[in-house]
């Protein structure tokens, strides 16, 4: 048995059930209406979805569109009840009743006072507009950040902004890099309610950027000040925020709208929300682990005379991607030595064929493609072939069992023949 605790800390709005957020998404306001909004586009999570909020609609699904929280579960104090679908809309899995849980990230030290934040300078902080071709810039505390076009690169380390950062067209680049949401007031906290700097990707506008690995920000792509009000958000067709790294913004929103896209491995956000358009999409998918592929046991492929063909099942082949990239891809492919005997005599991998099959399970948002689809497209391994590719986005696994067939020539010699037949994925 385990007993449930409260806890106050703060004002009485911050009211938590004791327990720290575990979910991948992690909406954290304690009684907003629609705290959870999609109306429509597309809200696709690798793990679970929490939801505060004890709102008699705390989360609501709206239009042709299903909340998606793989391999984990959808829930709140207000679920199931308090999670409303309408028009067609519906979450998977099934919400479930689930306490409240506290900040992941209470204990975070912001800045300036944590040790990844840059020395601040004396105010007035400088302000980055970037017109057009290539600029790079070093991390710092700015004003504002603006690009416009071409493509604005961040060198590794901490960028604070204490009014907004507005990607609108152009690209944003950086690897190693957090993105802090101050407030005008910087290096002073945030006021309670306190609306601060936001970061608005729009019209076209790429953003492409990767945490830091280790540090005080380690996994951290955008920090905002806990008290900022202000909004991350990607708006409009071709708009992308793709971020190997964490979203925290306690007191602010997620949005995308009109057919932006966002991802990131983490989020952990006061509210969120998708609209205008069904190809809008935010997408939260841990980095869990790496491309790996698991193959067969060795397998005897049998006996037959001079002339005749062996067909033989290898066993299950299975690529598993635990990357966690919203857009991810790979192919696995498939060669074959030559088969000798003992005694030096040689059947040659021309005489070697592989057919994948289709896809025998399959986990995860992905589309997975046979190299061979079956016997009739079985390919020689005298080269190196495709066995089976797959494009899509989060942690999946793909499986198939393929099919190798040799072909023994008619001038074959009796005896014992083995050779390896390799699979490998990149």
């Amino acid at each position: 048995m385990s007993a449930l605790a409260w806890a106050v800390a703060g004002p009485p709005h911050l009211a938590r059930a004791a327990g720290a957020c575990t979910a991948s998404l992690c909406v954290l306001s304690p009684n907003a209406a629609d705290a959870l909004y999609v109306h429509p586009g597309s809200l696709q999570v690798t793990g679970d979805i929490r939801v505060n909020s004890t709102n008699s609609q705390a989360a609501l699904v709206s239009g042709s569109t299903t909340v998606t929280a793989t391999g984990g579960t959808i829930g709140g104090p207000a679920a199931p009840a308090g999670f409303a679908a309408s028009g067609g809309g519906a979450y998977s899995p099934a919400p479930t009743n689930q306490a409240a849980a506290t900040d992941p990230y209470a204990a975070l030290a912001q800045c300036p006072a944590a040790t990844a934040c840059p020395t601040t300078p004396a105010s007035p902080y400088p302000t980055i507009n970037h017109v057009t071709g290539n600029q790079t810039i070093s991390a710092g505390v700015y004003t504002s950040i603006t690009s416009l076009s071409g493509t604005l690169t961040l060198n590794p380390g901490t960028y604070v902004v204490t009014t907004g950062m507005t990607i609108s067209g152009g690209k944003l680049a950086g690897t190693g890099v957090t993105i802090y949401l101050a407030c005008p007031a910087y290096p002073t906290a945030c006021a309670a309610a306190t609306t601060g700097a936001f970061f608005l990707d729009q019209t076209g506008g790429k953003s492409t950027l990767s945490a830091p690995t280790t540090g005080a920000f380690s996994g951290m792509t955008f920090i905002a000040d806990r008290n900022n009000l202000a909004q991350v958000t990607v708006t409009g067709n071709g708009t992308q925020i793709t971020a190997n790294g964490a979203l925290y913004t306690a007191a602010g929103k997620l949005t995308a709208s009109s057919g932006g896209k966002a991802s990131f491995t983490r989020a952990v956000v006061d509210t969120i929300e998708t609209n205008t358009g069904n190809s809008t999409q935010i997408s939260i998918i841990p980095n869990s682990g790496s491309l790996s592929i698991a193959l067969p046991a060795a397998v005897s492929l049998g006996s037959a005379a001079p002339g005749d063909t062996i067909s033989v099942v290898l066993g299950s082949v299975t690529v598993t991607d635990g990357r966690g990239l919203a857009t991810s891809s790979w192919t696995a492919t498939v060669s074959a030595t030559n088969f000798t005997s003992g005694s030096g005599q040689t059947i040659t991998a021309t005489n070697v064929f592989y057919w994948s099959g289709p896809a025998t399970s399959t986990n995860g948002t992905v589309t997975a493609a046979p190299g061979q689809g079956d016997a009739s497209a079985k390919q020689a391994l005298s080269s190196s072939r495709t066995a089976f590719s797959s494009t899509g986005n989060g942690n999946s696994a793909t499986s198939w069992t393929p099919t190798v067939v040799v072909a023994i020539p008619a001038a074959a010699v009796n005896g014992t023949y083995t050779g390896t037949v390799t699979h490998s994925v990149a």
